[in-house]
C-alpha cells in the first residue's frame, strides 16, 4: 500500500512539472515564492534534496526525519524596495522516525505613500500605508524506510494591503529518496496547493503552486546540488549550488539560477545577475550562516541565519 502510495505521489508530482501553465501573473500571496535560509540562499537557493536543517520545511519537510534533536533557527531577511522580513522554525523529534517542526514566515514594509486624485484631476498624497504577509505553519516528516521519507506542511496564510486583507491554507507534500548510491539524493516537492478562503476584492485568486525536482551528490568536503523548478504561474527555471568545509571549520557556499535575465536592464552589472554566495561556522551550541543573492540592478538580497542546538 505505501508503494502504491508513494508510486502515485510520484507520478503526480512529475506530470506536474510538465503542465503548461494558464496562470502566469495571476496569483496572489506571492511572498510564498521567496525563499527563507541563509544556507539554501547561499547555494542559490538549491536546498530540495538535502534540507537537514531547522528550516528543512521551508524547502522539503521529508529531511526533517534526518534531524534527531531539537533544533531552532532563525532568520532575517532584508528585501526589495524597503521590505525586511524573517523566518522561525523549530524542530522536535518524536521517536526515532518521526520529527515534527513548528514554523513561520513573514515579510513587509510600512509608509508606502497613498496617492489618490483630487477635483482638479490633481494628484495628492493621502498619507501612507503598509503591506504585510504573515505564514504560520506545522510540520511532520516521517521514515518509511531506508530509501525515502515523506514530508508534509500545513499553512495558515494571511496578506494584508492598506484596509485590504485575504487569508489562505496550503500544504506542501514532499518525498526524499536515498538512491543505490549512498552520496545521492533525490528530492520532489509539491508546495503551496490550496486555495483562498477570503478575497481581497470580487474575484477568487490562486496560489503560486511549485513544483521542485532536486538532486544532492555528496562529496569528500561538502554538497553539490542541482534542483529544477516548474512554478505553475511561470517557466521552468533551474538552480545550482554547492557548499564546502574548509579547516573543519568555515563552510563556504555558491550558487546559481537559471532565470537570471529576468533581471537583466543592460547595465553594467547584469552579469552579477543569478549568482549567490554564503559562508557558515559554528560555535558552540550555536550556527550561524550569511548569504548574498544578486539580482542584477534590481540589488542584492541578504540573510543571516542563526541556530542552536538543544
Amino acid at each position: 500500500m505505501k508503494k502504491i502510495f508513494l508510486l502515485v505521489i510520484c507520478i503526480a508530482l512529475t506530470t506536474s512539472l510538465f503542465a503548461i501553465s494558464e496562470d502566469a501573473g495571476t496569483t496572489a500571496f506571492n511572498f510564498l515564492n521567496i525563499p527563507m535560509g541563509a544556507r539554501g540562499a547561499g547555494m542559490g537557493n538549491t536546498f530540495t534534496a538535502i534540507a537537514n536543517d531547522a528550516l528543512a520545511p521551508f524547502w522539503n519537510p521529508a529531511g526533517l526525519p534526518n534531524i534527531r534533536e531539537r533544533l531552532l533557527q532563525i532568520t532575517y531577511m532584508n528585501y526589495f524596495a524597503g521590505y525586511s522580513g524573517g523566518a522561525v522554525s523549530y524542530t522536535i523529534p518524536l521517536n526515532e522516525g518521526t520529527t515534527i517542526a513548528f514554523f513561520s514566515k513573514f515579510i513587509g514594509v510600512g509608509g508606502i505613500p497613498k496617492t489618490g486624485i483630487d477635483e482638479n484631476q490633481n494628484l495628492v498624497l493621502l498619507g501612507t500605508f503598509g503591506s504585510y504577509d504573515v505564514l504560520f505553519g506545522a510540520s511532520c516528516g516521517k521514515y518509511l524506510s531506508d530509501i525515502i521519507n515523506w514530508g508534509v506542511n500545513i499553512k495558515i496564510i494571511s496578506e494584508t494591503i492598506d484596509e485590504y486583507s485575504s487569508q489562505a491554507v496550503a500544504a506542501d507534500v514532499c518525498l526524499l529518496h536515498q538512491s543505490p548510491n549512498p552520496n545521492l539524493k533525490v528530492g520532489l516537492a509539491a508546495k503551496n496547493l490550496g486555495t483562498q478562503l477570503s478575497k481581497f476584492d470580487q474575484e477568487k485568486e490562486k496560489l503560486p503552486m511549485t513544483f521542485t525536482f532536486g538532486l544532492a551528490y555528496k562529496l569528500n568536503t561538502g554538497v553539490i546540488a542541482l534542483d529544477i523548478n516548474k512554478p505553475m504561474h511561470t517557466d521552468f527555471y533551474g538552480t545550482i549550488g554547492i557548499e564546502t568545509t574548509f579547516q573543519n571549520k568555515i563552510i563556504v557556499r555558491a550558487g546559481y539560477r537559471s532565470n537570471a535575465n529576468d533581471w537583466n536592464v543592460g547595465s553594467g552589472i547584469d552579469f552579477l545577475s543569478g549568482i549567490s554566495a554564503g559562508v557558515g561556522f559554528s560555535w558552540r551550541d550555536y550556527k550561524f550562516d550569511y548569504a548574498v543573492n544578486s539580482y542584477g540592478e534590481l540589488g542584492f538580497i541578504h540573510q543571516l541565519s542563526v541556530g542552536y542546538h538543544f
